[in-house]
């Protein structure tokens, strides 16, 4: 567990299977005032030992705060030295003699777990924190209003590239003020080192906590003196083929990079007044890149916001990756345009209706669109077979519509989904029901 501060501006990261010590506390909680360091852990590797193994010890605690009588309580693999390990680094553990409700600690239960790294193993790690002006310029504006400070946890999945992805905010405080959608919104500026087990990058979870101290009464305007928008509905956004050729000829020999833009909107939806807030690897055109492509993206004005939208500017995220590189997934799009209850009960098959069938699945896989349309859909599979779900689903997926530009910053286009669509006959009423989430096709 690593503790980054930035300014006034804290946040704590805690990364999946980093060497992290779990507390079994019978009164106020139990702290620990001092740990191994990361050399002691690796030196403690097991000797033959070559994969990377973690264990759990408990051990009471003594006076001056220093540890007894500990024992393993669990270790994986098993019976590579792990356990014993672990229990050899417990002299390096010290506990606080008092507890956080100011009761003794002396004479009651702990446990620390450790992670033992094999070498060529690693956890991901940061290479682009979020400084303290990420953070400050994020803040929201109902925060601001409050006079309040507060906290977020986000739950991120970094990708084989060390990419933050998925992101969900798991909670925030004060609840109600924009802590999870101003944390959400650094996520695309983040770049992590990927977990890497056997030689092989792996997909894995982090946990990102981040405080904002001392902005409440900071006395700085907030951005776009209103607010600040992510993931907009896009009219129109940057194909595939647009940010390949934006690729810079400075990044040559660069595996990937990504930078973020924060922009005003004009009437007519296009970006305005652009400025490059982020940039990974810095100095080889990253920033310049998205710039260019920033003429591609408008922004979906309805009916009278055409006002309102002077006051907004919109965090803008971009993936760069060379030309004709793989890596891009679209696992979850975000559907602007669904088909309506009318549409699919016009779209229920009359097969299964004359069959008496009252429900089915119809699952195609498409090709989407620089727009974010599916098109060139096919049949995969249906439910009940040979009463024409199949093909129903394929005319409901004709009129959706997802995002064109994705929130952690790629195009959609140039890829398949295998969509389901599930449809109910509502009878006389003809009303139908679609749930339509998007996965990749299958090869």
């Amino acid at each position: 567990m690593s503790f980054i501060r930035f300014g006034s501006v804290a946040a704590l990261l805690v990364l999946a299977g980093l060497p992290t010590s779990s507390i079994a506390a019978e009164e106020g909680r139990l702290v620990f005032a001092a740990r191994p360091k990361a050399s002691e852990i690796k030196a403690a590797f097991p000797a033959g030992a070559t994969v990377t193994g973690d264990a759990e010890v408990e051990c009471a605690v003594a006076d001056k705060g220093v540890l007894a009588d500990c024992k393993v309580l669990s270790e994986y693999p098993m019976n590579r030295g792990f356990g014993a390990a672990a229990l050899g680094l417990s002299d390096r553990y010290k506990v606080k003699v008092k507890d956080e409700a100011g009761a003794s600690a002396v004479g009651r239960k702990i446990s620390y777990s450790l992670e033992f790294l094999a070498p060529g193993d690693a956890n991901p790690d940061w290479v682009r924190k979020p400084t303290g002006q990420d953070l400050a310029g994020v803040f929201p504006v109902a925060a601001v209003k409050a006079g309040k400070d507060g906290r977020a946890v986000i739950r991120c999945r970094v990708t084989t590239e060390g990419f933050l992805d998925r992101c969900v905010v798991l909670s925030e405080s004060p609840a109600g003020l924009g802590f999870g959608q101003s944390a959400l919104a650094l996520a695309p500026q983040f770049l992590m080192s990927p977990k890497i087990r056997a030689g092989q990058r792996i997909e894995t979870e982090v946990t990102v906590p981040i405080n904002w101290a001392g902005l409440a009464e900071g006395g700085f305007a907030s951005v776009g003196k209103d607010r600040l928008i992510l993931d907009p509905p896009w009219k129109s956004a940057p194909s595939l083929a647009q940010v390949e050729a934006a690729w810079p000829k400075a990044a040559a020999g660069v595996d990937n990079g990504q930078a973020a833009l924060r922009c005003g909107i004009k009437e007519t939806g296009a970006l305005d007044d652009c400025e490059v807030i982020s940039e990974l690897p810095k100095g080889r055109g990253f920033g310049k890149a998205a710039l260019g492509l920033a003429e591609h993206f408008k922004v979906s004005v309805g009916p009278g916001d055409a006002k309102l939208v002077k006051l907004i500017h919109v965090d803008v995220p971009f993936r760069f990756r060379p030309p004709g590189a793989t890596g891009r997934q679209l696992t979850k799009p975000r559907w602007i345009q669904m088909a309506d209850a009318e549409g699919l009960a016009l779209a229920f098959p009359q097969a299964a209706r004359k069959a008496g069938v009252k429900n089915g699945l119809g699952v195609v896989s498409c090709a989407v669109t620089t727009e974010g349309r599916l098109a060139d859909c096919e049949a995969a599979r249906e439910e009940p077979a040979g009463l024409d779900f199949a093909a129903s689903a394929m005319i409901v997926a004709g009129s959706m519509r997802m995002n064109p530009w994705t929130k952690e910053g790629d195009p959609v286009d140039a890829q398949r989904i295998r969509l389901p669509i599930r449809f109910e006959d509502g009878g006389d009423e003809e009303e139908g029901a679609a749930e339509a989430p998007a996965a990749p096709a299958k090869p």
